[in-house]
């Protein structure tokens, strides 16, 4: 008995030995998508109550057996699943949650008792660009959104959409909101990308009925990094160094003796005194993009410090940008400083966070790119100069008397005006932000927000009495030396909001607190917006040479009253607005499948006169998570099937294009200021007052599906929406014998409906840390605009110019005569009638519809994610179609009228002669190539798909920054615009213009980055 004990025992020892020698240590670093360590991670063995947490650095040591798996977990973040196997090692970045919480307006909630339409992207979907804007990262990435830029000026303003235009005269572009605090969406020059932590966009009416008259054209919220409690001091350094160059045109321009010969044959500039034998050994070939354009460089760099301790939290970040155009004198330097502060009491009832934001930018420009004016744009000659004028002159000595008037000279002036010249603008911007919130209880909590915005814009345009430029500007009034001006303006823009809410929260039902059904989120609110605009400056014309100094205000000339031509003026504008609201919002869940929201908002602006400053906005929105039923509920393929339906009203009280524009739509308002020798000026406006002018309504319906499949590979939604905007602000003709032409009123109403449709699929996923991953994303939105009703008895708004507005149609519609080609017979231009006859006489009664618009129909962006050990990289397309303009770049290049003032097109080789009678180019001596009516003979689509962003880049190993004083490190090389497809043969089809002309283009940009965590 004893040795059969004993037995017994020696094979339990070896087992248990065995048991033992199989267990091993594993351990690793949790890290987050930005590579930062992450305390309080779970890492548990699974099948089992073994488990431990991350320290402070993200590090954890757990025992497990090569058969086991390792299950890592944190809220907010998708849990990972790996098998240990023969690893010891097991370093783990977790991706952000389906689940995690959704900023909606004034609330937040889950994604899956998320009633409204919104999209959100991450930090690390925009960081790391070399695009100086945050708003123009965006391009491509959220559903609905365009984003079209009207210059290549670093850092510049882009014009931005939500699901389309909802205005005719007032602005369109949504709201955008940072950290709770209303912002102008026209001064984000000295913003740091680098500071975001999530871009929500609200489209739907339900999201942004509770905005009231501010939420018509939809909202950005950005909220900014933070602090997080109980963490170490974490450091993070990122650099970036790039390049930026134009992207190529291709509109076959001359050299100089293929311009010669044709000045020859023409009878025009210098070719027309030169002998063939001159032409042929002429050596002057000048590019003027070589001399006008450069390869700029840029760099940016951003500090950041985050820390936290039980109660408070901090995040800190100071950066500097430095970025110069491929368009020489074109630069921007932007500084930056943030510090956001969240804390909270020992039991967690009171919260508090401050946000404070400095940041300062000074932008340097040359000239007034897309003005038409061939002296004050450096892009006209550089696309236009005469290949065969000598660019190593004294420019000073050249324009001389009446030298600095003529066309082919102007390369040269605007040379000049880069050495002597000077335009800027300083843009200063602070954004102050405090948060309070305390829980009465289990069920109520009150809260209150407030919040400031002030931005100051210094503008300086000065022309040097020594410039070419000042004898432009002078014309035919020789005041030499005493010419030049200089004009210095500030305008301040004050926005004060202040929020006061009680919220309610409650679960019914039977069990305890997390087996209740039913959840009720009930909050009020009463909100104050006060906005304060003045803006003040001067004019001098007339500077002495001998004292000036850009800015200095001291060289202005007393003429004695010699002439009014020399004199100073100062001018200032102050204008105030504001807003009170009260407004409730009513959420109700059962069982996180069915879900109902209702907000209603009452608002007060001081936009209007008294009689009509109240106004009422509503939605209601209603929600079925599908997937959370019986029969879908154990589903292997559906993770998630929620659908959602939407009405709500908005109001675009921003009904004259600006943020104070409408008031004086609506009072009785006076310019003043001091003219020429102290005299006071005092003009009335010309605009009649409207007693009932009110803000235009937006009503939309939604209907959305959100879907995750296959265990979350396979995630999105689609939206199917109608928008209706009522009471749209629009002139209208009145009686001839009232001094104006017209008055702007509430007429007429526009519809916006279409779908937008995102998908993301992990087609390939890691099993194990650095194994090969794959993910494809892609985003579409198709948008249909149309006029409904007009003030006119015939619903037409026309002009005479390239678009018009009319019932029925797209708005701005471009309406011209159909180009139809060259008559072989003579050589002219041929086009078709209103009756659809082929003629060479039209008029503006023959124009029609092309149903092209600046706004797109079809747009969005797709690309892929991939990483591989430690290497990884990314690619993201922007798309647009159904919009064009008019080319006036190319059509000035086959203007032989212009010829010995500027190049020409070599595309001219192919016009029409008694030898060529089949061709696309008109003879030179056609007898209507200055048509009485605009035709599209130079209308192009302005489609174009484009390689927006593309990054490439290695994380160091661990094992290398483990035993020194990081975290974590990865370098990248990075682009921004390097592929552009489209058959507009200029350099930038996203140019939001009707008729192009010269106008600054964005760049191609290259850049290599660095990212540092201590």
């Amino acid at each position: 008995m004893k040795t059969k004990l004993n037995g017994i025992l020696t094979l339990l020892l070896a087992l248990v030995v065995q048991v033992a020698f199989a267990q091993q240590t594993v351990t690793g670093k949790v890290t987050d998508p930005e590579g930062q360590p992450i305390l309080g991670a779970t890492v548990l063995v699974e099948g089992s109550s073994k488990a431990t947490t991350t320290d402070f650095d993200g590090n954890y040591a757990i025992s497990a057996s090569p058969e086991n798996t390792l299950v890592i977990s944190f809220s907010g973040y998708e849990p990972q699943s790996f098998v240990v196997g023969n690893k010891t090692v097991i370093n783990v970045s977790l991706k952000t949650s389906l689940e995690a919480v959704v900023v909606q307006a004034y609330r937040t909630t889950t994604t899956k008792e998320n009633n409204i339409a919104a999209s959100q992207l991450n930090a690390e979907e925009i960081v790391d660009r070399p695009n100086a804007s945050v708003i123009q990262r965006l391009q491509g990435q959220v559903p609905g959104l365009t984003v079209q830029t009207s210059t290549g000026q670093p850092g510049g303003n882009a014009f931005i959409q939500l699901r389309g235009a909802s205005s005719l005269n007032g602005n369109t572009e949504p709201l955008i909101i940072v950290d709770g605090v209303p912002v102008d969406e026209d001064a984000f020059a000295t913003f740091n990308p680098n500071d975001v932590e999530t871009i929500v966009t609200l489209v739907d009416g339900a999201a942004t009925a509770i905005y009231g008259n501010r939420g018509a054209n939809g909202v950005i919220l950005i909220t900014t990094k933070g602090g997080k409690f109980d963490s170490p001091l974490q450091i993070s350094y990122s650099g970036q160094t790039g390049f930026t160059q134009f992207i190529d045109t291709d509109y076959n321009r001359y050299d100089s003796r293929g311009l010669l010969r044709l000045e020859n044959r023409l009878g025009a500039g210098l070719g027309q005194t030169l002998t063939q034998e001159e032409i042929d050994n002429f050596n002057i070939n000048t590019d003027w993009e070589d001399i006008f354009f450069q390869t700029g460089t840029n760099q940016n760099h951003n500090l950041s410090l985050r820390s936290g301790g039980q109660n408070v939290s901090q995040f800190t970040s100071v950066s500097y940008n430095e970025s110069e155009s491929a368009l020489v004198g074109r630069t921007l330097q932007r500084m930056s400083f943030r510090t956001n502060v969240n804390g909270k009491s020992n039991n967690g009832r009171f919260r508090f966070g401050t946000t404070t934001y400095l940041g300062f930018s000074d932008s340097r420009t040359a000239g007034a790119d897309g003005s038409g004016s061939v002296f004050f744009n450096p892009i006209w000659p550089a696309y236009n100069g005469l290949p065969y004028l000598d660019p190593n002159v004294n420019t000073s000595e050249l324009l001389t008397g009446a030298a600095a008037f003529n066309f082919a000279n102007a390369p040269y002036v605007n040379l000049n005006s880069i050495d002597f010249d000077r335009d800027e603008q300083d843009e200063i911007k602070l954004i102050l932000g405090g948060d309070a919130a305390y829980d009465l209880n289990d069920e109520f909590t009150l809260r209150y927000r407030i919040g400031l915005d002030y931005t100051q814009v210094n503008d300086l345009d000065a022309t040097s009495p020594l410039s070419a430029l000042a004898r432009v500007r002078a014309g035919s009034n020789d005041f030499e030396p005493f010419e030049g001006t200089t004009t210095q303006s500030t305008a301040r823009d004050i926005r004060f909001n202040s929020n006061v809410n009680l919220g309610w929260s409650k679960k019914f039902g039977d069990g305890t607190e997390a087996e209740k059904k039913h959840k009720v989120d009930a909050n009020a609110y009463l909100e104050y917006v006060k906005g304060h605009f003045e803006s003040f400056g001067f004019n001098q014309v007339g500077l002495d040479p001998r004292t000036y100094a850009p800015g200095s205000g001291i060289s202005f000339i007393d003429d004695n009253g010699n002439s009014d031509e020399v004199g100073a003026d100062a001018f200032g504008t102050k204008l105030e607005t504001g807003l009170f609201s009260i407004f409730g919002n009513v959420a109700y869940d059962y069982d996180k499948k069915y879900g109902a929201e209702v907000t209603v908002r009452r608002d007060k602006s001081f936009r209007f006169i008294e009689n009509d400053g109240w106004g009422t906005f509503f939605s209601a929105a209603l929600r079925w998570n599908i997937s959370e039923e019986d029969f879908l509920k154990d589903s292997d393929a559906i993770d998630l099937l929620k659908l959602r339906v939407s009405y709500g009203e908005a109001g675009n009280d921003r009904i004259s294009g600006g943020f104070y524009g409408a008031l004086n739509n609506t009072r009785q308002l006076f310019v003043t200021g001091v003219g020429y020798r102290d005299v006071q000026t005092f003009v009335p406006s010309n605009t009649v007052p409207v007693a009932d002018l009110t803000w235009e309504t937006v009503s939309t319906i939604n209907v959305g599906v959100d879907y995750a499949l296959f265990k979350n590979r396979l995630y999105g939604n689609l939206e199917l929406y109608n928008r209706v905007t009522t009471d749209l602000f629009a002139p209208q003709n009145i009686s001839l014998v009232n001094p104006s032409s017209n008055v702007n009123t509430n007429v007429g109403s526009l519809r916006n409906n279409g779908a937008t449709l995102v998908v993301n699929y992990d087609l390939i996923r890691a099993e194990e840390p650095g194994d090969f991953e794959f993910t494809v994303f892609a985003n579409g939105t198709y948008n249909e605009d149309e006029i409904l009703e007009l003030a006119p008895e015939d619903g037409r708004i026309d002009n005479g110019g390239l678009t018009i507005l009319q019932e029925g149609q797209r708005i701005n519609e471009f309406f011209l005569v159909p180009y139809v080609g060259v008559n072989p017979a003579n050589g002219n231009l041929l086009f078709r009638d209103i009756d659809d006859n082929i003629t060479e006489t039209i008029d503006n009664e023959d124009r029609r519809f092309n149903g092209k618009s600046l706004n797109p129909e079809f747009f969005g962006g797709f690309g892929f994610r991939a990483a591989y050990k430690n290497f990884f990289i990314e690619s993201q397309f922007s798309y647009v179609t159904g919009t064009g303009f008019l080319d006036g770049d190319y059509e000035n290049l086959l203007d032989t009228n212009f010829a010995g003032n500027g190049t020409l097109s070599a595309d001219l080789e192919r016009a029409w002669t008694p030898d060529n009678r089949v061709t696309d180019i008109p003879s030179n001596n056609a007898t209507n190539l200055n048509p009485a009516a605009n035709s599209d003979r130079f209308f192009v689509n302005s489609n174009f798909l484009r390689l927006r962003f593309a990054q490439i880049g290695y994380n160091l190993p661990q094992t290398l920054v483990e035993n020194s004083f990081l975290n974590s490190a990865r370098i990248y090389v990075t682009g921004e615009n390097l592929l552009t497809f489209s058959e507009f043969r200029g350099s930038d089809p996203e140019q939001r213009q009707v008729q192009t002309a010269f106008d600054f283009p964005q760049g191609r940009i290259v850049g290599f980055g660095l990212d540092l965590n201590f």
